[in-house]
């Protein structure tokens, strides 16, 4: 009895897999719904906002608090931007240097995270926390398009590639990380929806993360107040963190959030 259990659990399991894959958005629809379900002023904003440096937003989140995964199977990837770097030449450019890390597998990566477009929310578009001490002039999003190459040279490499959503807002003609909903169990920021490209087989997997939360991950995120992957994806290098955030297991702790990169 105990083995058809277990062949039903993996028959549920791998359905809802494959319903979650099929009900995923490509990184151009995520895009497009990000744009049209949001309350945006419909003026572009790039050129004029531009000649701020939006590099610093891209590292403002500390590294235990970005996850990541790859592949239908939801497997933990940690990405980690070590520098990123704006284009004096080519204001919509930042070039950028980081690592990635899978069941262990630390590799590099250089490339380009290029503006696509700049938008701003309509007056009261944002939805502003209770009694907020700021009053931002302006509240956007960044949005951009990424192309991220591994070391060839290293082992199981690749390409990663879609867009970006940055959000931010503007006060005293200073930029600042979007952190005014912070208290809020949704809240989450510097998304990125895209796919992995294999350099040997060009076989591509999703690959989505984000800063708290991971975007497009349907059925993924059992967490209430804050990120919890439910329990079905622990194998798929979760078991550390939940027993660290959920248990606090000091040992998962020490190997949650050793230094590797």
């Amino acid at each position: 009895m105990k083995t058809l259990k277990y062949i039903f659990l993996a028959i549920m399991f791998f359905t809802l897999i494959k319903v979650n894959a099929q009900n995923r958005k490509t990184s151009n629809q995520w895009f497009d719904s990000y744009i049209e379900y949001c309350k945006f002023d419909t003026k572009e904003y790039k050129d004029e906002l531009n000649h701020f440096d939006f590099a610093s937003l891209f590292l403002n989140t500390p590294t235990g608090a970005i996850f990541g995964v790859i592949g239908d199977e939801m497997q933990r990837i940690r990405m980690k931007l070590i520098s990123v770097n704006k284009d004096p030449y080519n204001p919509d450019s930042y070039y950028v240097y980081g690592k990635s890390n899978v069941k262990g597998n630390v590799c590099e990566y250089t490339g380009i995270i290029k503006i696509k477009t700049i938008r701003l929310y309509q007056k009261d578009g944002f939805d502003m926390p209770y009694r907020s001490t700021v009053n931002p002039q302006k509240i956007g999003v960044l949005f951009c398009d990424y192309i991220l190459a591994e070391n060839k040279e290293q082992k199981h490499t690749g390409v990663f590639k879609g867009i970006s959503a940055t959000e931010f807002y503007i006060n005293n003609d200073t930029l600042f990380y979007n952190n005014l909903r912070n208290r809020a169990d949704d809240f989450t920021n510097n998304q990125f929806v895209g796919i992995w490209e294999n350099y040997d087989n060009q076989n591509s997997r999703i690959c989505n993360w984000g800063d708290y939360r991971i975007p497009e991950v349907y059925g993924f995120d059992c967490g209430a107040a804050q990120f919890a992957p439910c329990s079905e994806f622990f194998d798929y290098g979760w078991a550390d963190y939940y027993k660290a955030i959920f248990h606090n297991d000091t040992e998962a702790a020490k190997r949650e959030y050793f230094k590797w990169w």
